[in-house]
């Protein structure tokens, strides 16, 4: 990796970084997660025969 390309992965980190941080803590504060969890322990459910 050139200069230029370094620069420009280290500038695109410090974007993504802390949005991904911020949507996570949204999504927390939200109680998201607790949908995401039912809906995933459903489908592991089904996909073993039991739900």
């Amino acid at each position: 990796m050139n200069n230029t390309q370094n620069k420009k992965a280290k500038k695109l980190w410090a974007v993504l970084l802390p949005l991904g941080i911020l949507l996570i803590v949204a999504g927390i504060i939200q109680n998201d997660y607790h949908d995401t969890l039912i809906k995933a322990v459903t489908i592991c459910l089904e996909c073993i025969g039991i739900g």
